[in-house]
């Protein structure tokens, strides 16, 4: 997950609290990404099912949206990461037309009537759970304004996805794929740890990354992850802190053959990776940062990894955003002020109704969850001038593409790989409480562009040069793929030297 969401006035927003990703109703772009069985699980005391009527509860739900019109625009944090649709620029342009309010009230008449023939010939009417059928309405309405991007969340949802953003996390710290292992001519699909977070609980127990996950649980609960699937053996991962994960690795040994290492790990709180590094083992001038989402940690992280790396003596940069679905607002501009000057655009957006904005690059003190998002004096352009390409595929989407585009714009670095996804639309989230709604709803309020003012939305970004992956090396997940086999890393390469 993950929609490029405008982070600006997020104070208004009262959020509670990454995510990439919760299952996405809605088509993804091809290709396989990873997922963090971190993602927190948000427990809430039971409710007891309401008895109110369901004309009184769609009242209320007509108005909000009515009202929704003239709101503010009060917005957070989104998701990461997770719902790339193919998305084209008539899905933006969707305007409300002058008798949407009477509408609405035409339909929730049709839906009180509805109402009211259930409430004296259903049987079982006393048993429906008006809480969920609200929920149900509420999520309805928003698949059917025709914003492929716009979401309605439950309280519980809001918070999980906020959590995620903040890069606040429960679980044992580990990011995993999908994949095949063939082991004695057999194929098993198993789950294979690409990531082990620092100072976390697996990290602390020794998994290790490449370690294939085969079995989740233990004793009569114990079940191949092929049998489950990936969604609910990921789900058998995460976890509350405080509870335990059982499962089965396959680790190769000296003799180069599988073995079995259980774990029992008690899950715990901690913050997500969103960026990684390293040195390239070919060429230790040369360091190589992948970007998996933008988020709330993002800026951080790759000060402290960028600093690191040249420390190390790498003078030449690769910055991968392949799978990378975008971010949040705040999260990308820091990034980008590292490259940039003060007063250099960093994005313009525009609404429905034609009124425009811009950001520019300038100090930037961040409050609460946005601390991290901060900009000193000393961070801008700090990272200017440094060689530098960047790496796209197909599933490098959002804020990733601004990245990518304003990279692009002011001559920073060069772009190799694949056509980006095309995604330059932007979501802003409103709560809904004061509407007496539990939860929060997402919804497409601009348009935005780089310096160029490139129109990728619906299209793509072009690569400067374009390389496609071998069939050898599309075997890979491109988070486990060999640099030898990374055709597109070694064209990087040859244009850095």
């Amino acid at each position: 997950m993950n929609e490029f969401d405008d982070s600006r006035n997020s104070a208004e927003n009262n959020q509670p609290e990454k995510p990439e990703e919760k299952e996405e109703k809605k088509n993804e772009p091809d290709g396989n990404t990873a997922k963090q069985e971190g993602q927190p699980d948000v427990y809430v005391p039971a409710k007891k099912t309401r008895t109110v009527s369901m004309r009184s509860f769609l009242v209320s739900v007509v108005a909000v949206f009515v009202a929704a019109v003239l709101l503010t625009v009060s917005i957070c944090s989104q998701v990461y990461q997770r719902k790339l649709i193919d998305a084209k620029n008539d899905s933006y342009n969707q305007g409300t037309s002058d008798t949407g309010a009477t509408d609405l009230a035409g339909v929730s008449k049709q839906l009180a009537t509805l109402d009211s023939l259930f409430s004296e010939l259903y049987y079982d009417y006393d048993d429906i759970d008006k809480e969920a059928l609200g929920v149900a309405l509420l999520k309805a309405y928003v698949e059917a304004t025709g914003d492929l991007y716009a979401e309605y969340y439950t309280a519980e949802e809001f918070a999980e996805m906020s959590a995620e953003n903040n890069g606040d996390m429960e679980g044992i710290g580990v990011s995993v794929i999908y994949t095949n292992l063939e082991i004695n001519g057999v194929e098993y699909g198993v789950m294979q740890i690409i990531a082990v977070y620092e100072n976390t609980p697996a990290a602390k127990a020794g998994v290790q990354v490449g370690d294939c996950i085969a079995y989740v649980g233990e004793g009569e609960d114990r079940v191949l992850v092929q049998a489950a699937g990936y969604t609910k053996a990921v789900a058998k991962l995460r976890g509350k802190a405080g509870t335990t994960a059982s499962f089965t690795v396959l680790r190769k040994n000296e003799k180069d053959e599988y073995e079995e290492v259980s774990f029992n790990i008690v899950r715990e709180h901690f913050t997500t990776q969103s960026v990684s590094g390293r040195v390239l083992d070919a060429d230790s001038s040369v360091g190589v940062v992948r970007i998996m989402q933008f988020d709330l940690t993002t800026p951080t992280q790759f000060s402290a990894i960028m600093d690191e790396l040249k420390e190390k003596g790498c003078k030449y940069f690769v910055f991968d955003v392949r799978n990378n679905p975008g971010g949040d607002l705040k999260s990308i501009e820091a990034v980008l002020s590292f490259f940039l000057s003060e007063g250099d655009l960093l994005v313009s957006t525009e609404d429905k109704y034609g009124n425009s904005s811009k950001d520019l690059v300038k100090v930037y003190t961040g409050t609460g969850d946005y601390a991290g998002c901060s900009v000193k004096k000393s961070d801008i352009g700090k990272y200017r001038g440094t060689p530098c390409v960047v790496l796209t595929n197909g599933n490098t989407a959002s804020a990733a593409e601004l990245f990518t585009q304003t990279m692009r714009d002011y001559n920073l670095a060069k772009i190799v790989g694949t056509k980006t996804y095309g995604k330059g639309c932007m979501q802003s989230i409103f709560t809904l409480e004061r509407y007496g709604i539990p939860g929060a709803l997402k919804l497409t309020t601009r348009m935005y562009f780089s310096k160029s003012h490139h129109v990728y939305h619906g299209i793509g970004i072009e690569p400067d040069e374009t390389v496609e992956l071998s069939e050898e090396a599309l075997k890979y997940n491109v988070f486990v793929l060999p640099d030898e086999l990374d055709d597109q890393l070694q064209k990087a390469l040859q244009i850095l030297k």
